[in-house]
This record gives structure tokens, C-alpha cells and sequence, in this order.
């Protein structure tokens, strides 16, 4: 039987290069008319014109284009909806800041690893901003807006207020220009994408959540990166009195550097200055100590003055300086053993108690403008709803501080001032403290002895009252120190 083939198709002729060009080119001119993008018509080139090359993007453009890709940022053609269009920008401005504004302070290692975690989690944000839904990109705003406004706040203003117009502090005033409209575009973003009534309380719920968190976190990151403290022109010899210059190391390897004066009775007394202060603040006590005979050493705390190490106004390592202090007084010819006590100030005081409890020597303490130190004093407030709201700003601010310091906070003064026993404490409460000093009597009558200012404004006894503070401070000291009796010097 014979097979019979089909038939094969006719292929249509391929339309040659030429008719390809001119096809394409209609393609692209019916699409440009659609879209209402067409242009005028070319004008023929006249003899021996050359054609014009098209121009280029420049070089600039191209290279920020480039950097842009490096840092995981591409452009986006939709525009997104404002007000988060400036995410991107105020991102890397944000991460530039953070760069100046942490680097000073610290080893070398440190300021190496703040610089690879900034730009790390600078490039992780840009990264997830990408083709991100909206509550995305509203949550990353808030957050680059509490972190700029934290910094902002709490390093970049007040060291420009203490050391003037320099890259740090400027850096310091762009984050807070910077993170206060992204934090609250961030909010009304977020509050966008919820529907129907929940919008109204959601918006409420973050703007008070932000009232109130917003602030201890700032409170804890300038409490952790205080500005320097720096020394006055005075000394004791400007007093009238011989003193010497000298050097204590701590059991944590930092220098202090401080002054003494010599013990003519065979008592002496350690001067712990507040958080933020030198030597020089409390050379007027020094005076007077030292013209009852009393030796006096002063120094500047960690992280102040003409101190090495790195500062902290919450005061959680300054037992350690008061250690230092003790052990430089009771191998000091002169002064007993059995008769040294210390005087702090504001944070001073808090250490002071703390160190008494562990350092046998101290037989005497006196605290002035002590306040609550931990978690633990803050928990046992007299509830009242600004009690409570205090509880809840407090708890926040020594969170942060023990997050961002790798610390856990120190022990409650209550806890000190119980186990203080023999030795005695007089506690000086001035205006906003009695309060917090009735507490603190009430935990241990017998050893606390409390003095109440109420009109006087706090750490200011010894300016406002000299005669009460000299007979308040010589009198508890004469009776637990039991000092040899010297002429007062004039």
C-alpha cells in the first residue's frame, strides 16, 4: 500500500531587516501615542551634520547611583505614600549621626564594634524597608525615630551644651531634627493602616506610650554618656591649707586623682562628690572639715576632672572609688583605722552607704540628697498614681542604663542601710527628699539618724545653712569617729 505524505505547510516569507526596523519602530511610536508621550518629529539631518550622541548620565549621579546599590538601597520606581517617602535618607543620616555621635569614649575594640553594629543594623533597616507593606515600614520609622531622639537628647544636646559648637554636637542636633518627624510619621503611619474606630485609640495608646517611655530611655542613655565634668582653678592651698596631689587605683584598674589634706586630730573622712561634679565642688566642706583637724582626701570621680575611666551620673561604680579612697586613708601615717567616715553627696551618698556595708572601716557615713538608686528602693514607694507612673519611668530608665552599660544595677539602699549595723549613718533630707528619708529611717531606726530640710533646695545645706551643717555634721562625727581634740585652726 503507498504511503502518502502530507502535504507540508507554506511558511510565510520573513520580512527582511529593514521591514523588521521600520516595524518596531511603528510598534514604539503607536505605544508612545497611548500614552500620550509622543514627540516631535525628527527633524532630517542636513549634509555633512553629524548626528547627536544621546546624552549621559552624569558622573555624579552614576556614582551615587553605584554607593546607593553597595548599601542594599535600590531605586524605587512607585513613589511610596507619604510621610514615609524620606525612610531611606533619614535612615543613612541617622546612621552617619550615630556614627559621630558614639565614637568618642571607650577602648579601640569598642568604638570598632559600635561602628560594625551601627552600620549593620543601618544596612538590615534599609534592607527591610524594600518593597516593605506599609506597617512595615511604619514600625522601622518609629524605631529609627526612638533611637535618633535617644541619642539626640541624651548625648548630643547636653555635650553641646557643655563643650559648644563641635562635629559631635552638630551630628547631636541633626538626630533630634531628624528623629522627632520620622517618630511621629512613624505613629500616624501605623495608625493608617488600622481600619474603622481602632485607628483613634491606637494613635491615643502610642502617643502616650511614647510620653511615657520616651523620656527614662533618654534619662538612661545621658546617664550612661555623661558629658566631662572639668576642674575649677581653686584648690586647698588657695584655703589657706597644706595638701598633697594624690593618685588612687581602683580594684577595677582606673586611676582617680585627688587632693589631700593632712589629719591633725588622727580621724579622717573621705569627700564622695554627686554624679557631674569634681573635687572642686565640695572644697568648701573640705575647709571647714580640715580646720577641725579632720584629714580630708578629695577626688574627682571616675569618668570627671583629671579621672580616667568612663562616667555615669547613676553612680553604680562608686563604691569601688570609695574603697580606693579608704584604703589610701588607713595606710596613711597619722590616721587610725577605727577612725575614718565618709561624706557623700547626691550619688556620693548612695555609694558611701553601699561601701560601708563591705568595708569594715567605715565607722561613719553621712549622706546628703540621697535618692532611690535601684529597682528595688523604686518598688517599695508609697503607691499613689504618681507613685505608680514613677515606678514605671524609673524601672524603664535603669533597664536601659543596665542594658546599655552590660551591668545589672546594684542592690537596694534599703538592703545597705540594714546591713550597716554597728556603724551609723545621719541622712540630710532636703526639699522633694523627706519622704524618701522617712523610709529609709524607718528601715533601720538605730542606725540611721535623719536631719530634715524641707525648705532647702537639694544639696544646698552647707550653702544656705553653714552654722547647722557645722554643728549637724562635727557633732555626728565627733561622737562615732572619737577624734583627739586640736585647736580649730582660724
Amino acid at each position: 500500500m503507498a504511503v502518502i505524505a502530507p502535504e507540508r505547510p507554506e511558511l510565510p516569507e520573513r520580512p527582511s531587516r529593514r521591514e523588521r526596523r521600520k516595524r518596531r519602530k511603528a510598534d514604539k511610536a503607536d505605544k508612545l501615542r497611548k500614552a500620550g508621550k509622543a514627540g516631535k518629529p525628527r527633524r532630517p539631518r542636513k549634509h555633512g551634520e553629524r548626528a547627536k550622541r544621546p546624552k549621559r548620565t552624569p558622573i555624579r549621579r552614576r556614582v551615587l547611583r553605584r554607593l546607593g546599590r553597595l548599601v542594599g538601597h535600590r531605586p524605587v520606581w512607585r513613589t511610596p505614600k507619604p510621610p514615609l517617602r524620606f525612610l531611606p535618607q533619614a535612615t543613612k543620616v541617622s546612621a552617619v549621626g550615630l556614627v559621630v555621635v558614639l565614637a568618642p569614649g571607650g577602648t579601640f575594640f569598642g568604638r570598632v564594634l559600635r561602628l560594625l553594629v551601627i552600620v549593620g543594623a543601618a544596612l538590615l533597616v534599609l534592607r527591610a524597608q524594600r518593597g516593605g507593606a506599609p506597617r512595615r515600614r511604619a514600625r522601622l520609622a518609629t524605631l529609627v525615630g526612638v533611637v535618633d531622639v535617644a541619642a539626640g537628647f541624651g548625648i548630643g544636646l547636653p555635650h553641646a551644651s557643655a563643650d559648644g559648637l563641635s562635629l559631635r554636637s552638630m551630628f547631636g542636633v541633626t538626630l533630634v531634627v531628624v528623629g522627632l518627624p520620622l517618630l511621629l510619621a512613624g505613629i500616624l503611619a501605623y495608625g493608617r493602616t488600622v481600619r474603622g474606630w481602632l485607628r483613634l485609640p491606637v494613635l491615643l495608646a502610642s502617643a502616650i506610650a511614647a510620653a511615657v517611655l520616651l523620656p527614662p530611655v533618654v534619662s538612661a542613655v545621658a546617664a550612661v554618656n555623661p558629658p566631662p565634668a572639668l576642674l575649677d582653678k581653686l584648690d586647698p592651698g588657695d584655703k589657706g591649707f597644706v595638701y598633697d596631689d594624690v593618685e588612687l587605683h581602683t580594684s577595677d584598674g582606673v586611676l582617680l586623682r585627688g587632693w589631700y589634706i593632712p589629719s591633725r586630730n588622727s580621724a579622717a573622712v573621705v569627700l564622695a562628690p554627686d554624679a557631674g561634679m569634681t573635687r572642686s565642688n565640695v572644697l568648701p566642706q573640705a575647709a571647714l572639715l580640715a580646720k577641725h583637724g579632720y584629714g580630708v582626701l578629695l577626688y574627682d570621680p571616675r569618668g570627671t576632672g583629671a579621672s580616667e575611666g568612663d562616667a555615669m551620673d547613676l553612680g553604680w561604680t562608686g563604691e569601688r572609688d570609695i574603697y580606693a579612697g579608704v584604703k589610701f586613708l588607713a595606710h596613711h601615717y597619722g590616721v587610725r583605722r577605727s577612725k575614718i567616715g565618709v561624706i557623700g553627696l547626691g550619688r556620693g551618698g548612695e555609694a558611701a552607704m553601699a561601701a560601708s556595708v563591705h568595708d569594715g572601716r567605715i565607722r561613719a557615713v553621712v549622706a546628703e540628697g540621697v535618692g532611690r538608686r535601684s529597682p528595688g528602693d523604686t518598688l517599695r514607694i508609697p503607691g499613689t498614681p504618681a507613685g505608680w507612673l514613677q515606678r514605671v519611668t524609673e524601672n524603664v530608665e535603669y533597664a536601659t542604663a543596665a542594658v546599655l552599660r552590660r551591668s545589672l544595677p546594684p542592690r537596694g539602699l534599703r538592703h545597705d542601710i540594714r546591713a550597716m549595723h554597728p556603724h551609723k549613718l545621719l541622712l540630710v533630707a532636703e526639699r522633694g527628699e523627706i519622704r524618701v528619708g522617712q523610709l529609709y529611717r524607718r528601715t533601720a531606726p538605730w542606725t540611721v539618724t535623719l536631719w530634715k530640710l524641707p525648705d532647702t533646695p537639694p544639696l544646698q545645706a552647707y550653702a544656705t545653712r553653714i552654722a547647722a551643717w557645722e554643728d549637724q555634721v562635727m557633732g555626728f562625727l565627733q561622737k562615732n569617729l572619737r577624734p583627739r581634740q586640736v585647736p580649730t585652726s582660724s
